[in-house]
């Protein structure tokens, strides 16, 4: 029922750019569990002055502008954070970003197939980092790899399959046949009709399987007998 609620909220959002005091009115949402589903999705000063001339209060105006000011905050106080984060990793080594890998692997990757690497996910820069990953590390160029975009029918295919190729660099033969998946209104998110998808990376090769997985298998039994400095 929540994923039903939500998708509706989002609706009215972004298509009637309703307040929050005007969707709570609406559907009976909760204003904490508003700010929770709405928070990624703030009205413009223009669509507010705009809703002001159609009759908005002013208070929910007010509200709005608040809302933006705190968003814009946290993006700021997030862009610091990233800036440290960054100049801290300048320096990270090899063997750190292969560890980083294979435990992406680990998490996201295919492992019942012996022969098969493959690794989902909505995020294009995970894509991406893979993808160089498996150039870098397995010596598996990026002309080796296949893909398979993961899509639902209220989106435009057309222009997804466009986003990702112009993501990854792929060719179009480098693409099999998406996957359009039925939308199920228990478990849909509405806000990702608005993404691109689940990308799903593919690349054959045994001795490469089997190389990725000793290698998450020996890091594993390593970092479980191995003494950590400083702890």
């Amino acid at each position: 029922m929540n994923a039903v609620l939500r998708e509706q909220t989002i609706k009215l959002r972004l298509e009637e750019n309703l307040s929050y005091s005007q969707i709570r009115r609406k559907l009976g949402v909760p204003k904490s569990t508003l700010s929770g589903w709405l928070k990624d999705y703030p009205l413009t000063e223009e669509k507010i002055k705009e809703l002001q001339r159609k009759g908005w209060e002013k208070n929910q105006a007010k509200i709005e502008r608040y809302r933006n000011a705190m968003q814009r905050k946290r993006e700021l106080k997030s862009q610091e954070i990233y800036e440290q984060q960054k100049e801290k990793l300048a320096n990270i080594s090899q063997d750190a970003c292969f560890t980083a890998g294979l435990m992406l692997y680990m998490g996201e990757g295919g492992k019942k197939d012996d022969s098969r690497i493959t690794l989902a996910n909505t995020d294009s820069r995970i894509i991406k980092f893979f993808i160089k990953w498996l150039s870098d590390f397995l010596d598996i160029p990026k002309e080796k790899l296949k893909a398979q975009l993961h899509l639902y029918p209220n989106m435009d295919l057309d222009r997804e399959k466009k986003f990702w190729r112009d993501e990854l660099g792929f060719t179009e033969s480098q693409f099999y046949k998406p996957s359009i998946r039925t939308l199920q209104k228990a478990s849909f998110s509405y806000r990702e009709s608005y993404r691109h998808g689940t990308c799903s990376i593919y690349t054959m090769g045994v001795e490469k399987k089997r190389e990725l997985m000793m290698a998450i298998r020996a890091f594993v039994d390593t970092y479980m007998v191995k003494p950590i400095k400083g702890v």
